[in-house]
């Protein structure tokens, strides 16, 4: 959607402005960092930056994965691209094809400096970075605590198990469906499918590498038994569903707090945290997490799962910006500055994110946030230290040959078909095996497209 429509710049000059600050346009940054405490926290940022730099800022609030991407064509076709983006990097990922984006290496490396190193790497190519990252997303299952112990429910470690309790839940005299699933065909679905899918043993892109020692060519992975099968999986839970088609990640968590189903694929403590910040309390604390269960019955376990790293957000510098100098400025000031600022940060949505720099989860400015004092949001932080601790820790990285850091791999997930499979199984659009061959077809052409680009 977007290739073709940015050039140049693709390892990072100084774009636009230049000279006295005040002569400079103002940073236009488009974020999803956008809810009233993110507002509220950029406004005062971004005051002070100005002041103290005479650098303005222009921040746009967007939707999240699957709507921002539309504004963000938009704003490119227009001529009119931001200096600043914020997403994942495979959001992006057509951007940067075109060299689009420019490098972040001295941003983020200020950033370290303060903060302690990266937990996790954005898209790192020979020693260029294209990604100042705030925080990373680790997929959990989430799962009513309350609603378990009514129906005297364990937490399930295979697939079939999920599939007993959604069932068990709906057929339940509670007033609740059985499982929350992503059915809109993009966003949240694409990541559900491929999570679920790299708990079966088999890349969560359906490529791998043909030689795993020499990692220098991607071939195609799609076996039929693993995918007709996941398929399959997702069908039957669309029965203990809300509408799928109506769920997205923005859904997934209003949903979820109005008390509609029991269980859901989520991000680190996100729906929990949110219900806290509403004053939902029943849900908030109600509200357990775990590892995303595994495909045990064709042997895929916890040694098998090919979820490699935690998926980083952050910020993108745009090459065809107008204040290229000014967005690496705002960057470190807010990042690269002091730890406490940075820190400060994520007191906006203190569940939404784990932080991505070392010091900061144990720091005194983010255990001191007065979130974590409020009724039982104790136990909020002990989830994500939970998460980062053992769900990274014990599931994450345990298929070696599953680090698919390439630009053609890269390419290929950003082509959002893989979310479209389950709309297509759950609407009755396709069979199940037509879905397969359907993805098998998209995987194929958008497989020659990448290496066609960076080969």
């Amino acid at each position: 959607m977007m290739a073709g429509c940015l050039g140049g710049g693709g390892n990072g000059g100084d774009n636009g402005g230049g000279g006295d600050p005040a002569d400079m346009p103002d940073v236009f940054m488009l974020t999803d960092y956008n809810n009233e405490p993110w507002q509220a926290q950029w406004d005062n940022l971004s005051s002070s930056f100005t002041e103290e730099t005479d650098i303005g800022m222009n921040i746009e609030y967007s939707g999240m994965s699957g709507d921002q991407e539309n504004r963000l064509a938009t704003l490119i076709q227009s001529g009119n691209p931001p200096d600043i983006n914020t997403s994942t990097f495979d959001q992006v990922a057509d951007v940067w094809s075109t060299d689009g984006l420019t490098t972040t290496n001295e941003v983020v490396e200020a950033a370290e400096s303060v903060n302690g190193d990266l937990i996790a790497s954005p898209l790192t190519q020979g020693e260029d970075i294209w990604q100042v990252p705030h925080g990373y997303y680790t997929s959990t299952f989430n799962y009513r605590e309350d609603v378990y112990e009514e129906l005297g429910l364990s937490v399930p470690t295979s697939f079939q198990g999920l599939i007993d309790n959604a069932r068990a839940i709906d057929n339940s005299n509670i007033d609740i469906r059985g499982y929350g699933l992503a059915g809109q065909k993009t966003g949240k679905s694409q990541d559900e499918f491929q999570s679920y899918l790299g708990q079966m043993g088999v890349s969560t892109i359906g490529l791998r590498w043909k030689d795993p020692d020499a990692r220098n060519e991607l071939e195609i992975w799609w076996p039929e038994d693993k995918i007709t099968t996941l398929l399959e999986f997702f069908n039957q839970l669309s029965e203990y569903s809300p509408d799928p088609t109506s769920l997205g990640w923005s859904s997934s968590i209003s949903n979820y707090l109005g008390g509609q189903f029991a269980q859901q694929y989520h991000l680190n403590a996100w729906p929990g945290g949110v219900a806290a910040a509403s004053d939902i309390p029943e849900i908030a604390y109600n509200t357990g997490i775990a590892p995303l269960p595994y495909w045990e019955e064709g042997g895929a376990s916890q040694g098998d799962s090919w979820l490699f790293d935690p998926t980083v957000d952050g910020h993108h510098i745009f090459a065809g910006g107008d204040n290229t100098p000014g967005a690496r400025e705002w960057l470190e000031y807010v990042y690269g500055d002091s730890l406490e600022r940075t820190a400060s940060i994520y007191q906006a949505e203190p569940t939404r994110f784990l932080p991505i720099y070392e010091d900061i989860i144990t720091s005194d400015t983010f255990t001191g946030f007065d979130f974590w004092q409020q009724g039982e949001n104790q136990k909020l932080l002990e989830q994500l230290q939970y998460t980062q601790e053992t769900i990274i820790g014990d599931h994450y990285g345990q298929v070696p040959e599953s680090d698919l850091n390439d630009p053609v791999a890269l390419y290929v997930t950003r082509q959002w078909f893989y979310g479209e499979l389950i709309n297509r199984v759950v609407t009755g659009t396709d069979s199940v095996q037509e879905a397969y061959e359907w993805g098998r077809d998209r995987l194929e052409t958008r497989l020659e497209e990448g290496r066609n680009r960076f080969r």
